[in-house]
């Protein structure tokens, strides 16, 4: 090793080195652990010789690797991450504990009172470190529990230091409540929640508040026969949506520079003044770029202005007219989808994605023991071939009921529907579906036979939780996230599938915009054809680009043979 590579960190390259001259080793096992440094840097495309040996970076990078999208199997992942470690440990330039401690006296004292699986389970690792440390269990206190978790930062690849670190700390307190006798003190359970983005409600005065609630009752129209009522009642999620631009918009009046306190009503919010501070501030934070939720705060205080407040007309004016300086969102995919649809220009990825159903309903179908983990492989597989073959919205698909919005007929030739009716939809246009036959199978498993062996009974609605009550949007969205991401190394929201379930048909039938508008449930065609003529216009360039190929065949130049024959030809005709 040169002066150069000594006085500089050492890297993947060093470690490969090392393994050569290592004699505890067989060459069997020296050649699985440098295969684990080169399929290492192919997965994430760099030289080795360029990856430091820093474990915190090498392990995010790990995390950050898809098998499933990288075309290996979740345990092949998992052997190169052992091998890899294993490398490093065996190489020696990295200070690594490389056996496991024995348990003290002490913690085998606490290991002989502790039943409970979980508890054992989740202080393990604990158990362990302290034993080597020469710390006994009335030891441990908050900073032995950071040093812990540092010692599994600095020297393993540890998927979730911060789900470890939190998780030993809730049982070590359970611990500690459960055996009282054992003198164990509690410690601090840290939370690595980021922090709030808007301010606390507590900080305004209670005038606001009072006001905020008073409008957002008026919006929803909870007592229609009042002499003010609102003559168009906003549906409940445009309530919840209005309470968010009104807290984002106190927000950056606040960080203009005003004072809670001064903000007394929602009069004080819409001022021209105080409405100028505001639009600046979120202009401010887009970087000048257009942003959609910026324009939907300006659009909703300038209507609180004129239908709550009743601002005069010179102030009405001044705030739409700064309202309008907001660069105005294009009506046209994010560039998040447009980087979305992009990876299902290769085949394999939608087929990938179309398999997950059948992965997940197999897996279920395994279970020998359904319980609530059984439920929501389930539910995940229902709900994305449900997304794939019938994109309806999120809020829509949450809500679904049997008899309700399912009708499901076993009959031959009988025809089972999806059907949602207006007021339940964003844009109250009522949704119509046939529902595949497939699809009809899996709900009829699902409702008569997995989920009465978890609850009980037959389930009102598709989606619910293991004690029966309705399941959440955003816990569903979160499982549909979780499931095609480990299934089918896609990463999605279920929104997104409706973006997909349009670009199957472009691909199909190229400026098929009407049909996309009847199936996305879409109230313009305008609305369908500024979202998708991105799309539509490859397809167009693809066919043109077709056009000039075949075009440049058929007058290609004539060669020596050609000519001959055409000469021939020539002949024969005028013999």
């Amino acid at each position: 090793m040169t002066n150069d590579r000594k006085t500089c960190t050492p890297t993947l390259a060093d470690v490969r080195e090392a393994l050569k001259t290592c004699e505890d080793r067989s060459p069997v096992r020296i050649r699985d652990l440098s295969s684990a440094i080169a399929r290492f840097s192919e997965l994430i495309g760099e030289e080795p010789d360029r990856i430091p040996l820093d474990l915190a970076q090498i392990r995010e990078r790990l995390n950050a690797i898809n098998p499933i999208a990288n075309g290996i199997s979740p345990k092949s992942l998992t052997n190169i991450r052992c091998n890899l470690f294993a490398a490093i440990t065996a190489s020696g330039l990295k200070p690594i504990r490389r056996a496991r401690p024995v348990l003290t006296e002490p913690w085998r004292a606490l290991w002989s009172t502790l039943k409970a699986k979980r508890h054992r389970i989740g202080l393990s690792r604990l158990a362990h470190y302290g034993s080597g440390e020469g710390l006994k269990p009335g030891d441990v206190n908050d900073e032995l529990i950071g040093d812990f978790i540092a010692s599994i930062r600095e020297g393993s690849f540890h998927r979730k230091p911060n789900e470890l670190h939190r998780k030993t700390t809730m049982i070590w307190n359970e611990v500690a409540q459960q055996f009282p006798e054992l003198g164990l003190r509690p410690v601090s359970v840290p939370s690595f929640r980021p922090p709030p983005l808007r301010i606390d409600w507590s900080l305004l005065p209670d005038s606001f508040t009072q006001g905020l609630e008073d409008y957002l009752a008026w919006c929803a129209n909870t007592d229609p026969f009042a002499a003010d009522a609102r003559s168009r009642p906003l549906a409940p999620a445009t309530v919840r949506l209005r309470r968010d631009q009104i807290h984002t918009a106190v927000t950056a009046l606040i960080e203009s520079g005003v004072e809670p306190t001064a903000i007394r009503t929602l009069a004080d919010l819409v001022s021209a003044a105080n409405f100028k501070r505001v639009v600046e501030r979120r202009l401010k934070m887009a970087g000048g770029r257009e942003n959609s939720f910026n324009r939907g705060v300006a659009t909703a205080l300038v209507q609180i202005a004129r239908e709550w407040v009743k601002t005069d007309d010179a102030t009405l004016s001044e705030l739409r007219r700064l309202a309008g300086k907001l660069p105005m969102p294009r009506a046209d995919l994010t560039v998040k989808n447009k980087r979305f649809l992009r990876q299902f220009d290769d085949p394999l990825v939608l087929q990938r994605l179309r398999a997950v159903p059948l992965k997940l309903w197999t897996q279920m179908r395994r279970d020998v023991s359904p319980n609530f983990r059984t439920l929501a492989i389930a539910q995940a597989a229902i709900a994305v071939e449900i997304l794939i073959y019938l994109p309806i919205r999120m809020q829509n698909l949450v809500s679904l009921t049997f008899d309700v919005h399912l009708f499901l007929h076993e009959g031959p030739g009988a025809v089972s529907t999806l059907d949602i009716s207006a007021d339940e939809v964003k844009n109250k246009r009522p949704i119509e579906f046939d529902i595949p036959p497939h699809i009809i199978r899996m709900l009829i498993e699902y409702r008569d036979h997995v989920v009465p062996k978890i609850i009980g009974r037959k389930p009102d609605r598709l989606f619910i939780n293991p004690d029966g009550t309705p399941k959440g949007s955003q816990t569903l969205s979160f499982l549909i996230r979780r499931m095609v991401r480990k299934h089918a190394g896609v990463e999605l929201s279920p929104h997104q599938l409706r973006h997909l379930a349009a670009k199957i048909l472009l691909d199909d039938s190229p400026g098929a915009f009407e049909l996309i508008k009847q199936l996305l449930g879409h109230q313009s065609l305008k609305t369908t054809v500024n979202f998708y003529a991105g799309i539509d216009t490859r397809r167009a360039a693809r066919h043109h680009h077709r056009l000039l190929q075949k075009g440049a065949e058929e007058i290609r130049p004539l060669g020596r043979t050609t000519r001959k024959r055409a000469n021939s030809k020539k002949k024969s005709e005028r013999t």
